[in-house]
């Protein structure tokens, strides 16, 4: 019965290290990627509108009960 017990142990620290390194793997291929980069052209000061939303009108917040009106 020991026996059991210790090659499940071995067998899910295996698994452990296996599944961490394959997260580090991923996460490294993440970093080097410039999927997620910034175009060249964008200034990171304008937000981003959607057409014909650029008329300086600012929505305010919702009042406490939840209604737009």
């Amino acid at each position: 019965m020991s026996l059991y017990v210790l090659i499940t142990a071995i067998g899910a620290v295996v698994v452990t290290v296996l599944m961490v390194t394959a997260m580090l793997y991923l996460v490294w291929g993440a970093i080097d990627d410039d999927t997620h980069a910034p175009s060249p052209g964008d200034d990171p000061e304008d937000p981003e509108l959607a057409e014909g939303s650029e008329s300086g009108e600012t929505q305010g917040e919702l009042p406490p009960d939840g209604d737009a009106t």
